[in-house]
């Protein structure tokens, strides 16, 4: 499995939905959930504490590879020029081994929860008597995680932050586009003790590793100044006291506060506790008389329906281990819907070219195979049922075939039969008729919003 550019770009041959997205929805509703978010927020950066120890660790690495000091000679050997890609790489495993370890040492109060990295830091810290060893390197011997380039904290926000123009797919740092973010970064970091603290700490520690004749200084966590660690669990003590800190900062900086997601926001934000995925959509397009705005929500409000529908009918599918067609329809009817449902929600989207016009590649390929559901006659009850589960059917079997896996439900005979583990099936109170089922990130966005609130534990 290539991983290279799992957190950068959507690829659905390399996703790790494979085995829970059975029928390649994700590349269609995630498409319309990044129109309302600009891919500043995903399923796996949403943390707002994770947010800004990246920041502070990439202002570090900046403004040491704007320093003038040089890589000591053995280390020149290696990475060639602090600007090289994995010279950065190198700096950004190396802050983030310091971080987990500084929050695992920590002699003051530190809520761990949700520290990339943590589980496997404190199998580590015990085994080596709270004294691990760093390698300063690139290369997986200095990983703390598996595959920590995409997998830890720079590899889960380098999306975002490419987006906010802050850096480029390799790092760099000095085209004219990034000048603005960053200096309204230094001016945000230098007025917060707390931030500047360990800024200044980490800068002078990197400097200093730098300079090592090591080829690839290792060196004990024993051997950490005092003052950096303390600075770390100061100021990264919780996620609570990262949002009070930053919330501001990151507003201005993600613009999630406005458009489509600032509308989103006024409604968590004052809504109650309870209030579904699709009623805060709804609710957030009832603020509006933006054009742009409103059809950010209403191509959601439109699609998912539909989209939810086939999720439910393969649901079914997928609950019984053999069933036959009038089984299969017996237990459809009981979930309270019509047999030309999936019919009637296709046709309703066949002429909103806007929608269609929103999806490329891969996405669009499949909004399109799923709106031939549209053309199935709908005159004899049973046989619109058997021709709507043969094209689910062979749409999924096009998706597996693609992923080179087997597909999960195969019609054998005069019946179906399912290959995985049976799931259980909601009723018609849970998941009443056009309701959905995908959630475009707003669980993510909710959470992000608790953090910048203060409100993550």
């Amino acid at each position: 499995m290539h991983l290279k550019n799992l957190f950068t770009e959507f690829d659905d041959s390399i996703s790790q939905s494979l085995n829970i997205d059975p029928l390649g929805m994700t590349v269609i509703w995630s498409v319309f959930g990044q129109k309302i978010f600009n891919r500043r927020v995903s399923s796996i950066s949403n943390d707002v504490r994770n947010y800004t120890l990246n920041l502070l660790h990439h202002l570090v690495i900046k403004e040491v590879v704007e320093d003038s000091t040089q890589l000591s000679l053995k280390l020149t050997r290696v990475y060639q020029q602090k600007d090289s890609f994995a010279f950065k790489q190198a700096c950004l495993i190396h802050c983030e081994n310091l971080f987990v370890y500084s929050m695992l040492g920590a002699t003051n109060e530190v809520n761990t929860l949700g520290v990339l990295g943590a589980s496997k830091g404190r199998v580590k810290w015990q085994e080596k008597h709270h004294n691990p060893e760093l390698i300063f390197s690139h290369t997986k011997k200095s990983n703390l995680l598996i595959r920590q380039l995409t997998l830890g904290v720079s590899g889960r926000y380098k999306t975002p932050f490419m987006e906010m123009k802050f850096f480029d797919n390799e790092y760099r740092y000095k085209h004219p586009d990034y000048q603005v973010v960053w200096q309204q970064t230094q001016v945000f970091i230098n007025r917060v003790d707390e931030l500047k603290t360990v800024k200044d700490e980490l800068k002078k520690h990197l400097i200093g590793l730098i300079k090592s004749n090591d080829k690839l200084p290792n060196i004990r966590f024993s051997t950490i100044a005092n003052s950096l660690r303390v600075a770390y669990t100061t100021a990264f003590s919780s996620g609570q006291k990262v949002g009070l800190l930053t919330k501001d900062f990151w507003l201005s900086i993600t613009d999630l506060n406005r458009d489509a997601a600032g509308k989103l926001y006024d409604v968590i934000s004052t809504g109650v506790e309870d209030t579904n995925c699709q009623q805060l959509f709804e609710q957030a397009l009832k603020t509006t008389n933006e054009v742009a705005v409103k059809s950010k929500f209403e191509h959601i409000i439109a699609l998912e329906p539909f989209l939810a529908e086939c999720e439910l009918l393969f649901t079914l599918l997928t609950s019984m281990r053999n069933q036959t067609l009038a089984e299969l329809l017996v237990s459809y009817k009981a979930l309270e819907r019509p047999i030309t449902t999936l019919p009637d929600l296709a046709r309703r989207l066949v002429d909103k070219v806007e929608i269609k016009d929103i999806l490329k590649g891969t996405g669009a390929q499949r909004y399109q195979s799923l709106l031939k559901f549209s053309k199935i006659p709908t005159k004899n009850e049973t046989e619109c049922f058997e021709m709507v589960v043969k094209k689910l059917l062979e749409y999924h079997k096009s998706i597996m075939n693609a992923r080179g896996q087997s597909p999960w439900v195969e019609q054998i005979n005069a019946g179906y039969r399912c290959n995985i583990k049976l799931t259980k099936v909601p009723s018609a109170q849970k998941r009443p008729l056009k309701s959905w089922y995908h959630r475009y990130y707003i669980n993510e966005f909710k959470y992000l919003i608790s953090g910048l609130e203060g409100e993550v534990a």
